[in-house]
């Protein structure tokens, strides 16, 4: 981090390398630190396995907002989802967990090592806000469940956000097939006046809320 701050203020890289490098910072910081908790799970409650072939899970961290878009700066939270390929149950033999409970404790501890303070400070600030049904909904939810989502019950604005999501840690190549299976959402196949109409709802809300907020425009 020292070592991009430096290069920022000394003009050795411009905006677009030290937010690229960033992000792939916050990305390498999950990933890793998501490596060493799936093995401390897997000890205390057993690999979790696909309910129809039983296939070992690994949770997929999507990377929201800036991060995804590799726009990451200092003061910015990491905005992200916890997905896995599909339902089933862990192998434990006495401990087996669903394994929607497994990847939902396995999240609350990547996010508590992300973003507790202690005296070294903290890794990244985590945002959970994105993701389906917002602070209501599950921390970790199933494909099969995202697709439906999105599918039945996705709003224009997570459409929009959807258009930055990529995955940053877990299991990359699960979650590029989850943003194909996302694709028809993000990407209607035809467009009509709606999609601008919601544009401009969009617009005003944010204005709105930057005159509540009583910040200056840009």
């Amino acid at each position: 981090m020292v070592r991009l701050i430096w290069r920022d203020l000394t003009r050795r890289a411009d905006m677009r390398e030290t937010t690229r490098d960033l992000s792939h910072l916050a990305g390498a910081c999950i990933d890793e630190t998501l490596k060493w908790l799936y093995q401390r799970a897997i000890k205390r409650w057993g690999v979790p396995l696909s309910g129809s072939d039983a296939q070992p899970q690994r949770l997929v961290v999507l990377g929201m907002g800036k991060l995804g878009a590799n726009e990451l700066n200092l003061s910015s939270d990491i905005d992200l989802m916890f997905c896995f390929p599909a339902n089933g149950e862990t192998d434990h033999p006495t401990q087996s967990l669903e394994n929607q409970d497994f990847f939902i404790r396995l999240g609350q501890k990547l996010i508590q090592a992300l973003d507790n303070q202690n005296a070294e400070g903290f890794v990244f600030r985590v945002d959970m806000r994105l993701r389906p049904f917002g602070t209501a909904g599950p921390l970790a939810v199933s494909f099969t469940a995202m697709e439906h989502y999105y599918q039945e019950q996705g709003r224009d604005w997570e459409r929009y956000a959807m258009i930055k999501a990529r995955p940053v840690a877990g299991d990359i190549a699960a979650g590029e097939q989850l943003m194909q299976q996302l694709r028809p959402f993000v990407y209607r196949k035809y467009i009509d006046f709606s999609a601008f109409e919601s544009l401009r709802d969009m617009k005003l809300m944010i204005n709105r809320e930057v005159r509540r907020k009583g910040w200056s425009r840009m």
